[in-house]
């Protein structure tokens, strides 16, 4: 019984834990960190001239807003204004995750 307790103890843990990369364009021109609030995210191509930064993605338990929050903050460190995003997935198991992935950029 001690085991199984163990056992369900760590999962929640692990799922409650949120998961971020990003990956910096090379030749992008280094940005200064930019505040989460000023970045917005977009689900198409912009008509506006932008410069690509690089990629960021999240995965993390919640729902679609509180996760898009998260990536922006990871975007906004890397100098980003903009998020092109380009996926969204859910996942169902022990908790609920969000997953955003998109393309980090600079809108002039």
């Amino acid at each position: 019984m001690k085991k199984i307790i163990m056992l369900f103890s760590i999962l929640l843990l692990a799922s409650g834990c949120a998961i971020s990369t990003h990956y910096i364009q090379e030749g992008s021109t280094a940005k200064s960190a930019v505040d989460p609030s000023m970045v917005k995210i977009y689900s198409g191509d912009l008509p506006q001239e932008y410069e690509v930064i690089g990629s960021v993605a999240v995965d993390a338990t919640g729902d679609g807003k509180a996760v898009a929050q998260l990536l922006k903050t990871k975007a906004g460190k890397i100098g980003a204004n903009a998020v092109i995003m380009t996926r969204l997935t859910k996942l169902s198991s022990v908790a609920a995750r969000t997953g955003l992935s998109g393309v980090a950029v600079f809108v002039k």
